[in-house]
């Protein structure tokens, strides 16, 4: 690999394999008549307030085509680095230096873009964009919602030979409702990471990040038909109702 540098320039990356169990060539399919990877790229585009470029991984011959009509610079994603158990960190340190080869350069950060993500807003990236290019304290930053209370750890139940309980019982006992419960928060619908910091750790989520938190809605991820379904329904109403409720 030639010698490091680093340029004042933002990268999109954006992971989109072919294949998916849950739903067919899930990165292509139409939702109200558009593919669903165009609602990230249309997102990315709005971006102009910095130098950027936008990054596609895949194995997919379609979303090649798809991804250079926006602008797109196409990382073939090899076999090896596309199965269902491959680790994100892997599949963009693969085009991070895959696009080195071609620039010369890495980014001062990237933001990872998973197309499955399809309310990912302007704001969102604009907001991390804010805090990575302005902070020398922060090395990442990423987007998060609350935890609803059904789904707070404490709350979880282990499953053995049918036998349940909880797995946090001693601190479920003594914060038993929601009130006493401390607030979690779960990862959003974006993560963006200043470079150097991620090719030295291998890891999205370096410390000290930045929490951005967002609407639950937003943090909206389609992985099966059943989550189809539902955003059928969320696109009958505008986004801005369900943040009123």
């Amino acid at each position: 690999m030639k010698k490091t540098k680093f340029k004042n320039e933002y990268w999109f990356i954006v992971t989109a394999r072919r294949n998916s169990k849950s739903i067919k060539r899930k990165n292509i399919t139409k939702i109200y008549g558009k593919e669903l990877i165009k609602y990230s790229y249309q997102t990315l585009q709005k971006v102009k307030s910095v130098p950027k470029k936008i990054i596609t991984t895949t194995d997919d011959p379609k979303i090649k085509i798809i991804c250079k009509k926006y602008g797109s610079i196409v990382i073939d994603r090899e076999k090896k680095l596309s199965g269902d158990l491959i680790n994100s960190v892997d599949v963009v340190r693969d085009a991070l230096k895959k696009t080195f080869k071609i620039l010369g350069y890495f980014p001062k950060a990237f933001f990872l873009i998973q197309p499955t993500s399809i309310f990912l807003k302007y704001d969102h990236v604009k907001n991390l964009l804010k805090i990575l290019k302005n902070s020398n304290y922060f090395n990442s930053a990423q987007t998060i919602v609350k935890v609803p209370h059904q789904y707070h750890a404490y709350n979880q139940r282990f499953l053995i030979n049918h036998k349940t309980g909880f797995i946090f019982e001693k601190k479920r006992l003594r914060m038993h409702n929601k009130q006493r419960k401390p607030k979690f928060y779960a990862y959003g619908n974006l993560i963006a990471c200043k470079t150097k910091h991620f090719l030295k750790k291998k890891n999205f989520f370096v410390k000290p990040s930045f929490g951005y938190q967002i609407h639950n809605i937003y943090g909206f991820d389609v992985d099966n038909y059943y989550d189809l379904k539902i955003l059928k329904k969320i696109f009958r109403k505008n986004l801005s109702y369900y943040e009123k409720n």
